[in-house]
């Protein structure tokens, strides 16, 4: 997979410094744990988990559930399996929009929240990769989007050079896709609730699945 094979180029030597450097710029990823609208005992599921960071968090804040992560890059699943190799967190190497949680969880049923935290943001092809999560959303269940929406105010020459660095690690920024929840909810698929971060540099949007779409 040319998909695959790129970012495990990428993150072959990031990957051991990666939690460190990230958290100074992928903002509202706790506010997305600590919020995530999963009941008791329920099923989660992170769409390009990297290096496990996410997992491990929500693992801390909630044992009761059943966690599962996926990512395209064995490089990374190699770092969160290191991560997570004292819990019950199930890993899948797979690229997002070929997700089968048969075949990749040996699970039947659907998950009660799936979430993607800055990662459709780096998926060329993000519309398929969030429609293989969202259908495995449970009727009443959420997909939990954090990604980049502006840039918080910042001057138009830093604005620049963010988006010129970000795009040196694959990143792109996406307002289709904030269009694409909206369009969801316009359609009568999805009730949308859109919460800003740090000033509008990033959204978590919650899109809870309607009985019936």
């Amino acid at each position: 997979m040319e998909q695959a094979l790129r970012m495990d180029r990428m993150y072959v030597v990031q990957r051991h410094f990666y939690d460190v450097t990230r958290r100074f710029y992928l903002l509202g990823r706790d506010r997305l744990l600590t919020h995530l609208p999963a009941p008791r005992g329920g099923q989660v599921l992170e769409m390009g988990c990297g290096t496990g960071r996410n997992l491990k968090a929500l693992g801390r804040l909630r044992p009761d559930l059943k966690l599962c992560g996926l990512d395209v890059s064995a490089m990374m699943l190699e770092t969160a399996g290191r991560k997570l190799r004292d819990t019950n967190v199930k890993l899948a190497h797979c690229k997002a929009e070929d997700l089968d949680a048969c075949v990749h969880f040996d699970m039947e049923g659907q998950f009660d929240v799936v979430f993607f935290s800055y990662a459709l943001s780096m998926i060329p092809t993000w519309d398929a990769a969030l429609e293989a999560g969202w259908s495995v959303v449970k009727p009443g269940g959420v997909l939990a989007v954090v990604d980049f929406w502006g840039q918080g105010g910042l001057p138009s020459w830093l604005e620049g050079l963010h988006k010129r660095w970000l795009k040196l690690f694959g990143v792109s920024f996406r307002p289709e896709l904030l269009a694409y929840l909206r369009e969801m909810e316009r359609k009568g698929r999805a009730r949308l609730d859109l919460e800003s971060v740090r000033g509008g540099y990033a959204y978590l949007a919650w899109v809870r699945k309607m009985a019936k779409e």
